[in-house]
């Protein structure tokens, strides 16, 4: 992508005024990146490129949408490969070069806006029809973790020096695994964790709670012991959870997975390439099996079958 204009609190602000100004039904929303550390009260940022604004039930999305597109904002269809990464439901961008990256509930594939995130967010609009909170910053570092665009780290570095409550991300990030299985959610934090630590000099007490999940999860002998009990005539499926879990867990210990778990892919929701990554193998009976694993859109989410990972 081209390099995009930023903007900063005033504009921000009146942007989401605009929004109240237009909405007739209520959406409450979110800000969870650069937006929210530019409009706390305690401001982290002069100015954002991207405004990232979450959604927590499809009625609210529709909603939203639909304002936006009254306002003048358009799809953004030539989004770069970190973009694609981000998972966003839409990326719209007005004339000015102002653009939103709105979420549904779950935030680039890898992270769910969960009640505490919720809880923790501080109020900033509450109109009529729209109320908008602010991210708590512990979130936001989180979030920056997993979104893996150019300027993250930085901004990972500068919530550091906030006083950021790690016992409050260590017990996000255990919510998280549970709700989303975690293992490519904790490769992830995992990397931008290297990579504060390689660009900036910072190292954080949740490097080794990250690395802790990974020891705990891959070679349990009782985890596959049930997994054999539960699986009845699909025992089949047991070396499949295995090889998933092995490929995850060398890919989190030497950054150069001999089985790769990624692949760029056909879509056919997004009707173009995008990356896609190796989930499961497919849960049908031995005899209609078809031997291909399942591999999911890391755009849109969309599963399909794929290649086996070699």
């Amino acid at each position: 992508m081209n390099s995009r204009e930023r903007f900063g609190r005033n504009y921000i602000e009146a942007e989401l005024q605009e929004i109240a100004d237009h909405l007739h039904t209520d959406v409450d929303a979110y800000l969870i990146g650069g937006g929210a550390m530019s409009l706390h009260e305690s401001s982290l940022k002069d100015t954002t490129k991207d405004i990232d604004l979450v959604v927590v039930d499809e009625a609210a999305l529709s909603r939203l949408m639909g304002v936006l597109d009254d306002l003048g904002y358009e799809e953004v269809t030539d989004l770069g490969d970190e973009y694609n990464r981000l998972g966003a439901r839409h990326c719209v961008q007005n004339d000015a070069g102002c653009q939103f990256d709105v979420f549904c509930r779950q935030i680039v594939n890898k992270l769910y806006f969960s009640d505490g995130m919720q809880a923790r967010s501080e109020a900033f609009l509450s109109d009529e029809s729209f109320s908008v909170g602010l991210a708590s910053f512990d979130d936001i570092f989180l979030f920056k973790a997993v979104a893996e665009r150019p300027d993250d780290i930085g901004d990972m570095a500068t919530l550091v020096q906030t006083d950021l409550d790690f016992d409050v991300i260590e017990d996000e990030i255990e919510r998280q695994v549970e709700l989303l299985g975690g293992e490519q959610f904790v490769t992830v934090v995992s990397e931008s964790l290297e990579r504060l630590d390689q660009n900036e000099g910072i190292q954080t007490p949740l490097d080794d709670v990250v690395r802790g999940y990974y020891r705990h999860d891959v070679y349990d002998e009782d985890q596959v012991t049930a997994l054999l009990e539960r699986a009845e005539n699909d025992v089949w499926l047991v070396p499949a959870i295995a090889l998933q879990r092995a490929v995850d867990n060398e890919h989190f210990e030497n950054r150069q997975p001999s089985v790769p778990s990624k692949t760029r892919l056909d879509c056919r929701t997004c009707d173009r390439k995008t990356d896609h990554q190796f989930q499961e193998f497919k849960s049908l009976p031995d005899e209609t099996w078809s031997g291909q694993p399942r591999w999911e859109c890391q755009v849109c989410q969309s599963p399909r079958h794929g290649p086996n990972p070699r």
